[in-house]
């Protein structure tokens, strides 16, 4: 399934040469409470949003090194 248009838009805010770790950790901070809205979130849930994240970080990167390369 692909991530909701409002993580590709916070995601999007991040550069792609930053870890997934280091996007994760902004995409929290954005959220309205930051890290107690996230606990408070069931932790099956949870991983579906960190999923979400990181694969769209790595459509970023895919779309960057395309751009970059030429491939485009």
């Amino acid at each position: 399934m692909k991530a909701p248009s409002i993580v590709r838009q916070i995601v999007g805010r991040c550069h792609v040469g930053q870890s997934d770790r280091a996007v994760t950790r902004y995409f929290v901070s954005r959220l309205k409470r930051g890290y107690a809205t996230w606990h408070a979130i069931p932790r099956h849930e949870r991983r579906q949003w960190l999923q979400w994240v990181i694969a769209a970080h790595a459509d970023n990167r895919r779309l960057y090194r395309a751009v970059m390369s030429g491939r485009l």
